[in-house]
């Protein structure tokens, strides 16, 4: 029978064995604890490490009592290099300060800067009118346009918080609570949006407390959406308007929203992106060519001038200055009571998809379309080649309206207008 192992006598541990399944042996021994002595258990699968832990236990609390067995390893090792740099510097003749004299001083002066710091900190309306000013130079107008709507979004719910104050749970909870704002008058309560939208937010705002959070700035100690991964999201085919929904469209703006008319023109018979049609300059639209330059996010490129846009752009009263004259966001509300108007469900970025849709159709020539709509051969070929016939190309771009001297302001028929083409 093998012979059992001798153990030291403990004066501050007692090691037991109980009934638990996994960890049967347990240690027990004092400690300090806000002026109070208690006891604290630890618990081991095997003999032999309780009685290791025990032993190294016992001798710390023996060297330096019961307050010392409860200091966390850290601690310890603080104090032990204390000890070592106090000794090496005194060999030398420099005085050094009692440990605990240096930690309250440490500690003392991390107050006076959270609090400095807290004091000057920069509140969120007057930081996000600082990140935009820097900005007015370094990005394009519609970029700056997006960053200045999305952040004064923000600074309307946060302007008064403080910049170090923002946390990750106040820019999530922000961004899930976001509804549309699209006619709101119109709506009990508007839906929330989608995560493509969110998306949009959080990127806006990422830019923003990247920013704040730079060295040079230090508005805030962290970028709080560094840690907000963008969400996942389905894209499905693109569609287009019918030709029926495209003269609806067109008629209830010439009649109603007018102002409209420029925009959707450059959109549904030029291919124009929304941006980039907002921003066309109408004096500068030839008036025999069949293209013109235009500059978007794929960068400059020569858009086409169809028949049909150049019929709708030449029945304006306003020739010159930019497609539309209002702000980005009274644009978005204006399409939408337009289709609300027209009665036509609205199609995201419906006007270009259109346009690639019958262009692809009339013309047979993918490599052109995808270099008059600054589009890649492949999105064409994968998403637009198959959707409409050659003859429904011809009814769309046939879409005109009515010659002045014609009184009254409508559309031709979509077939009169494409035997009159």
């Amino acid at each position: 029978m093998a012979k059992k192992k001798k153990r030291p006598d403990l004066k501050h541990c007692k090691v037991r064995f109980s009934t638990h399944p996994k960890a049967p042996w347990r240690v027990s021994y004092k400690a300090e604890r806000d002026g109070q002595t208690i006891t604290l258990r630890k618990t081991f699968a095997t003999e032999d490490a309780a009685w290791t832990f025990a032993e190294e236990q016992d001798t710390e609390i023996s060297n330096h009592g019961v307050r010392y067995g409860d200091i966390p390893p850290e601690v310890r090792r603080a104090f032990d290099f204390y000890r070592d740099e106090k000794a090496a510097l005194e060999a030398i003749g420099a005085t050094v300060p009692r440990i605990e004299d240096l930690i309250a001083e440490a500690l003392a002066d991390i107050r006076r800067t959270h609090t400095t710091r807290a004091e000057n900190a920069l509140p969120v309306a007057e930081a996000v009118a600082l990140f935009t000013d820097y900005k007015q130079t370094r990005v394009g107008t519609r970029q700056l346009a997006d960053l200045k709507d999305r952040l004064k979004r923000f600074a309307q719910d946060f302007g008064t918080r403080t910049m170090p104050t923002i946390t990750t749970a106040d820019v999530e909870g922000w961004l899930s609570s976001l509804r549309s704002r699209r006619n709101p008058a119109k709506l009990t309560e508007s839906p929330l949006l989608g995560p493509l939208s969110r998306n949009h937010y959080r990127a806006a705002l990422h830019t923003f407390f990247k920013f704040a959070a730079a060295p040079a700035r230090a508005w805030c100690e962290r970028n709080p959406v560094s840690d907000l991964e963008p969400e996942k999201y389905e894209t499905g085919e693109p569609e287009a308007y019918s030709t029926e929904d495209a003269g609806k469209i067109m008629q209830t703006a010439l009649n109603q929203k007018p102002e409209l008319v420029p925009v959707l023109a450059l959109g549904l018979f030029c291919g124009l992106r929304v941006s980039e049609a907002a921003q066309a300059d109408l004096g500068k639209l030839p008036k025999d060519g069949e293209e013109f330059r235009t500059t978007g996010k794929t960068g400059p490129r020569m858009a086409p001038f169809t028949p049909a846009a150049k019929a709708w752009i030449a029945a304006q009263t306003r020739r010159k200055g930019k497609a539309w004259l209002k702000s980005q966001r009274m644009l978005v509300d204006a399409m939408q009571e337009l289709y609300t108007l027209a009665k036509v469900e609205a199609i995201d970025n419906g006007a270009r998809h259109s346009f690639i849709t019958y262009r692809t159709a009339e013309l047979r020539d993918v490599a052109r379309v995808a270099d008059e709509c600054g589009n890649s051969v492949s999105t064409i070929k994968n998403h637009y080649r198959q959707l409409v016939t050659a003859e429904a190309a011809k009814k769309f771009f046939a879409i005109r309206p009515e010659k002045k001297n014609a009184g009254k302001k409508k559309i031709i028929g979509i077939e009169e207008g494409r035997k009159s083409a």
